[in-house]
C-alpha cells in the first residue's frame, strides 16, 4: 500500500502571486518551554508576527558582538570560503552564513537563554538552529534586503513541511 502526504504548503508550482491563508498557528505556547515573554508580548507576535525586544544585551556584549562581525568580515579565512556572499560588483562581505559554527561568540549567542526561551516559548517546544548569517548593512549603502518570508525557501529547497519556525534578528547598530 502506498501513502501518499498533501503537501499544505504548495509552493512555486506557477507563476500566479496569490496570498495563501496560513495553516498553522503563529504561537504554539503551551505554558511549558518558557517564561520568557508577558502574555502582552505574546499577543503582539501573534497579531503581527514580529516583535522588538530592546536591550536584551548591554553595552558591552553588543560592542564585542560586533566586533566579531567586523573580524569576521576581515578574516581572509572566512571571507574566502562560500558562506561568504560579497556585494553585486564589490569585494564589500554583504552576508556570512553558518556564523554559529564559524565563530565561538556566534555559537554561544545561538545558544544564549535570552534568546532561545524566546524561542522556546513561542514553539512551545525545544528548538533547533536551522540557518545562521550575518547581514552587513551600511545605512545607505549596498544592495537592499527585501522584506521576505524565509519559509517559502526553506519549504521548497530543504524541505521544512510545516510553518512551525521563526526567525531571530540581532540588531547591532542603528
Amino acid at each position: 500500500m502506498r501513502t501518499s502526504i498533501k503537501d499544505r504548503y504548495v509552493s512555486r508550482t506557477d507563476r500566479s502571486c496569490a496570498i495563501i491563508a496560513r495553516q498553522d498557528p503563529v504561537v504554539y505556547d503551551n505554558g511549558t518551554y518558557a517564561d520568557a515573554l508577558t502574555a502582552e508580548q505574546t499577543a503582539i507576535y501573534e497579531r503581527d508576527g514580529f516583535l522588538l525586544l530592546e536591550d536584551v544585551f548591554n553595552e558591552y556584549e553588543v560592542k564585542a558582538l560586533l566586533d566579531e562581525v567586523q573580524r569576521m568580515s576581515d578574516d581572509p579565512g572566512i571571507v574566502s570560503r562560500e558562506e561568504a556572499i560579497t556585494e553585486p560588483g564589490s569585494d564589500a562581505i554583504r552576508s556570512i552564513f553558518r556564523v554559529h559554527e564559524l565563530s565561538n561568540m556566534v555559537g554561544r549567542l545561538a545558544r544564549d537563554p535570552r534568546l532561545l526561551n524566546v524561542a522556546r516559548q513561542i514553539l512551545g517546544s525545544e528548538v533547533y538552529m536551522h540557518q545562521s548569517r550575518t547581514n552587513m548593512k551600511p545605512g545607505f549603502k549596498g544592495k537592499e534586503f527585501y522584506w521576505h518570508s524565509d519559509f517559502e525557501t526553506w519549504h521548497v529547497e530543504d524541505g521544512m513541511p510545516r510553518m512551525r519556525a521563526l526567525s531571530c534578528s540581532v540588531l547591532l547598530t542603528d
